[in-house]
């Protein structure tokens, strides 16, 4: 079973302005609200795909139970710990003339020791060995920078292989924990590398990260496509142009299908395939509406796999 453990979800809104004017009365042409948060998209996605799993993470006050009340009116599985204060509402506008997305992020509720510790016991109930426990997203107000790597490290002991799609300190911090996957877009595999990465030394980059812990890693490049890393193999997924429409969600898509291909015990290849398939999807829609399979069927017959060497 797959878990995805989003510490600070979000009921999300996008508006679409034919031209968005600064300091202007603007009037949405198009709007649309979503559940949402990381390891939240990651399931959405994985849904879609026809691989079940598991929600859970923190949720606060009345966003927080419409939340999990629209998740389980669509047949989700969810086991949220309910914390103080009230989950985010985030806004993407979208100007459709200059076709540039702007994320507004409210920082959710704080969360208190206690609440760090009863989630992890909680977690430790819901896994079995085998599972894998998807960690993805921000960390909430007041938890420790250290807050996944405790957690991979105790789902480590209990025989769950975790994955972490997460940025800066926190996703360092959990490299050092050893998980069995991270999923860095190039901005923060930059970030944790301390240096751009060139062109064309995309291996070296890999080696240097998996050197701080990871045993595989997706690296997602945007519309440039993904490198799958797994054992002593490179697979480069090439995926075809497209109109992009929103890419808000596009990695955690990616994620999703990669954790779909690993499931059903895929080849690299077709791992790298199915990622770059379903992260080019989520691209076409609206929003963080994840794809339907029959659309990420139709880009993965475009999507174009070759083997990168180390160097």
């Amino acid at each position: 079973m797959i878990h995805t453990v989003t510490l600070n979800p979000s009921v999300d809104r996008t508006l679409h302005f034919e031209s968005l004017a600064l300091g202007a009365v603007n009037r949405a042409t198009a709007t649309r609200t979503d559940l949402s948060g990381k390891g939240v998209n990651v399931s959405l996605a994985l849904r879609a795909l026809g691989a079940p799993s598991v929600m859970t993470g923190f949720v606060a006050g009345a966003s927080g139970r419409i939340l999990v009340e629209g998740l389980r009116a669509q047949g989700h599985a969810c086991a949220f710990l309910e914390v103080q204060g009230e989950t985010r509402s985030n806004i993407t506008v979208i100007d459709l003339a200059t076709g540039t997305a702007t994320k507004l992020n409210e920082p959710g509720p704080a969360v208190t020791p206690e609440d760090l510790a009863r989630l992890e016991g909680h977690l430790l109930g819901l896994v079995r060995p085998g599972d894998i426990c998807v960690f993805c997203g921000s960390l909430p107000v007041g938890a420790p920078v250290e807050t996944y790597a405790q957690l991979i490290r105790a789902l480590h002991a209990a025989g769950v292989r975790s994955a972490l799609d997460a940025s800066g300190p926190a996703l360092k911090t959990g490299c050092a924990a050893r998980p069995w996957l991270i999923k860095p877009n190039a901005l923060e595999a930059q970030e944790l590398l301390g240096r751009p990465l060139e062109e064309g030394r995309w291996a070296e980059a890999i080696a240097a990260m998996r050197a701080l812990g990871p045993e595989r890693i997706l690296l997602t490049l945007g519309a440039r496509g993904l490198i799958w890393a797994a054992g002593e193999a490179l697979w480069w997924a090439e995926p075809p142009a497209i109109r992009e429409v929103s890419n808000i969600g596009a990695g955690d898509a990616a994620l999703a299908g990669a954790l779909y291909a690993q499931e059903g015990s895929l080849p690299a290849p077709e791992v790298a395939r199915w990622a770059a398939a379903t992260g080019t999807a989520k691209a076409l829609c609206d929003g963080t509406q994840m794809p339907p399979r029959a659309l990420v069927e139709e880009i993965y017959a475009q999507v174009r796999v070759r083997r990168l060497e180390y160097v």
